[in-house]
């Protein structure tokens, strides 16, 4: 089943459901995606501050640095 085929029966199938606290437990789930969501984005955008920052104070390896740290755990 493809997602508009499966979006489409979820919402059949919800404007068929009377029960106001089924109802209220599936916006609580779906509002949680959302949340998640948002979540996320700000740990994304923060992570890539961050990162930049490093970029800028030269606060990184090469990949031949760590191509030679990874030789020296394979030695030791």
């Amino acid at each position: 089943m493809n997602t508009l085929t499966l979006k489409n029966t979820l919402i059949s199938e919800i404007n068929q459901i009377d029960d106001a606290t089924f109802l209220s437990a599936l916006k609580t789930i779906v509002d949680s995606r959302k949340a998640s969501s948002e979540n996320l984005s700000e740990t994304y955008n923060y992570d890539y501050t961050l990162s930049e920052q490093d970029s800028t104070e030269n606060n990184f390896y090469s990949q031949s640095e760590i191509m030679t740290e990874i030789e020296k755990w394979k030695n030791a």
